[in-house]
């Protein structure tokens, strides 16, 4: 069973206007909880022992936010990547090898969602290189991938949601500063759709949506 896991939190969250002057993108709340805590909190409900949080802009605050995981009963690793963005894919090679060549789940911060992480570790065969998550595309987004069976293959059909499993030998073949260009370029992965709950956290209005949703749950 996959026992690490890495939350992207660097991003400057700048969609996100003047809700982020201040404080990084994964410190906003829903529900009473910040997002970068809740992805923490589902992944360690999971059994993931070992969580790696590489942080850029205003990165202090979620430094100081979640401290060294013990509060949660995990371990926290931080990746500071200070204020100039590398990218998502630089950014995971940048730590590989924090994952000891194992495969290694990775979630972004920005995501709501309440999709079963533990489920993931039995989803990574063998013969593949990765196994990401997909989500019927929303009104604001074209989508990036299509589906032959549990093949992830070039189309639009659906989107990634920013949730995956990934084997290091995948970043040791590509040196795409983006997680989505190598994703794109990579043939040897497999997905699935997911029908649960699952929001882009991506602008204000966004954000708001789904604190009202939540609130007449």
């Amino acid at each position: 069973m996959t026992t690490r896991a890495m939350i992207l939190a660097s991003g400057r969250g700048e969609r996100m206007k003047s809700l982020t002057r201040d404080i990084p993108k994964p410190m906003l709340k829903i529900g009473g909880i910040t997002l970068i805590e809740d992805k923490i909190l589902r992944l360690a409900e999971s059994g993931i022992k070992n969580i790696l949080i590489n942080v850029g802009y205003l990165g202090d605050q979620i430094i100081s936010h979640v401290g060294d995981g013990s509060k949660y009963g995990i371990s926290i690793t931080i990746s500071n990547e200070g204020d100039a963005p590398i990218g998502t894919g630089n950014g995971i090679r940048k730590i590989i090898d924090y994952f000891d060549e194992k495969p290694f789940i990775v979630v972004n911060a920005d995501i709501w969602t309440n999709y079963l992480f533990i489920d993931l570790s039995e989803k990574l065969s063998d013969d593949v290189l990765a196994h990401i998550i997909l989500v019927n595309n929303p009104s604001h987004h074209d989508g990036d991938f299509s589906l032959d069976g549990q093949d992830v293959i070039t189309g639009n059909d659906f989107t990634f949601s920013g949730i995956g499993i990934y084997k290091p030998k995948l970043f040791e073949l590509h040196n795409d500063k983006e997680l989505g260009e190598i994703l794109k370029k990579e043939k040897n992965i497999t997905g699935e759709l997911y029908r649960g709950l699952w929001n882009d956290v991506g602008t204000p209005e966004r954000l708001d949506q789904i604190r009202k949703n939540l609130a007449n749950n």
